[in-house]
């Protein structure tokens, strides 16, 4: 018996079935995860914000260090979550785990590279976190608003990145780097780039049932 070939029409059916598939299923737990981050990561940034802008102790920067201790755990437990619900992956489903995989591995290695330079007396390496957050993260998104095919991951992907190389022109040009825009441009990005795509996605999917 042969293989019914497909015709392009029922090819381009399918891929489409498949990424309507994939968006369902990151809408419910791929998207608890990066809106997980999100959230905890706009909550360190604004408590950070606060203590640092009224104390100017710099102590306080160690907040930052709550996005690491509580999204990891919290991350794990998503995800094992996430594996019990789905049975197989799509090609899509491997390839964004794979990409934020590869975002939270430059992530571990350019923490290990800055705190050796810290302890080397240079502490302002920390400022490489900055541009991560802004151009690896927002590549990561950018790059999941093309596999799935939605404008609100392009778009706060896009401005995320260009938000980044904003920062490091400042940096080069020797414009202070002020915690006072700084801070909320970084909050904006996160909401562009996580919250506020998973409430359009999970507005479409619902209006599709």
């Amino acid at each position: 018996m042969e293989d019914k070939k497909l015709t392009p029409q029922e090819s381009m059916e399918l891929i489409a079935t498949m990424i309507q598939s994939t968006k369902h299923r990151i809408a419910v737990p791929d998207l608890r995860i990066s809106v997980m981050w999100a959230v905890v990561t706009i909550v360190t940034a604004v408590a950070a914000w606060i203590l640092l802008s009224t104390t100017h102790n710099p102590w306080f920067n160690f907040i930052w260090f709550a996005i690491p201790v509580i999204g990891i755990p919290a991350n794990i437990i998503l995800a094992n979550s996430k594996r019990k619900k789905i049975a197989s992956k799509t090609y899509l489903d491997q390839v964004s785990e794979g990409l934020w995989k590869c975002v939270g591995y430059i992530a571990m290695g350019l923490t290990i590279a800055c705190f050796i330079a810290q302890q080397c007396g240079y502490p302002q390496a920390w400022l490489a976190m900055f541009y991560y957050a802004f151009i690896i993260v927002g590549m990561g998104a950018t790059v999941s608003g093309l596999l799935l095919r939605e404008g609100s991951y392009l778009f706060g992907g896009l401005f995320s990145v260009f938000a980044g190389f904003a920062i490091i022109i400042c940096n080069l040009c020797q414009i202070p780097l002020l915690y006072s825009w700084v801070v909320p441009l970084y909050i904006l990005c996160f909401l562009l780039m996580f919250i506020i795509p998973a409430f359009i996605i999970s507005r479409k999917i619902k209006s599709a049932r």
